[in-house]
């Protein structure tokens, strides 16, 4: 312990001095009166406060934008969750007026059209690579039968191929067993258009028949199933062979496949 204070003498000394003097000092405040000699032990004290409350005031500081920062980060997640909520309400709301326009274009298409009509709605798909038909959600309880014309307002959709009391198959356009009776509308030129899966081929058709890319192909109804005059596809290529009696030609259909999900079955 001596050897202690022997080697720490002069701190020791200079705390004690330093600490008698604010005692002093402390006094004379509490008394009102300062000496020529307090005023800079005063000023002195008051750096040392400040260096001694500067690392805790700094950590108040901290943590109080920490909190800041934290209530933010939950008000932004907030507006985003109300956010997401309003884009799944405007995009449902925005199917149900897509559907309602669908359903006004298929009214008044059947208020122009003479057969009675059965509006039926999509309920499955069977597009695997060797077929192409879908599944309706009306049968023979609503007078369907097997051959009906299947059709929108764009155009022709394909045919009945079986009924059950409730629901129905349609073999779609691009089937590779559908066949359908159709003609040039710009010049009457005849041919069968047969399913070819992602497209249609134009068959029969003479080598030296007019045939144009963008041609409109319409029903002939020559095959007893569709009405005359209803769209069909629209001739997308053309070729010619010298060995051949015949053209190549590709149509795409008039109606979206890939989209439907309302249609018209034609009961008459």
């Amino acid at each position: 312990m001596p050897g202690f204070i022997t080697k720490y003498k002069k701190s020791i000394l200079i705390l004690a001095l330093f600490t008698g003097l604010f005692w002093l000092l402390t006094i004379q405040v509490r008394n009102g009166r300062f000496t020529l000699l307090e005023r800079p032990v005063l000023a002195v004290s008051g750096i040392l406060e400040r260096i001694i409350t500067w690392p805790f005031n700094t950590v108040v500081s901290i943590g109080k934008g920490y909190v800041f920062l934290v209530d933010t980060r939950q008000e932004n997640l907030r507006l985003k969750e109300e956010l997401d909520r309003m884009r799944i309400e405007n995009s449902a709301a925005n199917e149900l007026l897509l559907e309602n326009e669908r359903l006004r274009q298929e009214l008044d298409f059947r208020k122009t059209q003479q057969p009675s009509t059965v509006a039926v709605q999509i309920i499955g798909k069977d597009l695997s690579p060797a077929s192409s038909t879908v599944t309706i959600n009306k049968g023979s309880a609503d007078g369907i039968r097997k051959d009906m014309a299947v059709i929108t307002p764009e155009g022709v959709v394909g045919k009945i191929q079986a009924a059950l009391s409730g629901t129905a198959k349609v073999i779609l356009l691009t089937d590779p067993g559908s066949t359908v009776a159709v003609r040039v509308q710009r010049n009457r030129e005849e041919g069968l258009l047969e399913g070819k899966l992602v497209s249609c081929a134009l068959k029969y058709v003479s080598y030296y028949a007019d045939i144009q890319k963008g041609d409109l192909l319409v029903t002939s109804g020559l095959d007893g199933i569709y009405p005359k005059g209803l769209p069909v596809a629209t001739v997308t290529k053309v070729k010619k062979h010298e060995a051949s009696a015949f053209q190549t030609i590709v149509a795409r259909p008039a109606v979206r496949l890939s989209r439907l999900e309302e249609a018209l079955v034609l009961v008459k």
